[in-house]
């Protein structure tokens, strides 16, 4: 598709939405992580398959986490 057919597209219905994205929120305590906050993100040790956050207060203090797939808990 060029790109006066884009435009085209664009200013006739408004802004494209090409991706949504949902918050990213700490698997143990659910709070929602901003995006320059220390934080990490690894799959369930378990399973693979879901991914998991964890704040960097909840790693601290080790708040155990379950995964929703599998329901293993870690520390």
């Amino acid at each position: 598709m060029d790109m006066a057919r884009v435009s085209e597209f664009q200013s006739s219905r408004g802004p494209v939405v090409i991706e949504s994205s949902t918050p990213t929120t700490c698997s143990s305590c659910g709070r929602l992580l901003a995006p320059y906050e220390k934080a990490v993100r690894f799959t369930c040790p378990s399973c693979g398959v879901v991914v998991i956050w964890r704040c960097s207060k909840c790693r601290e203090l080790s708040n155990p986490y379950k995964c929703p797939n599998c329901g293993f808990e870690g520390p």
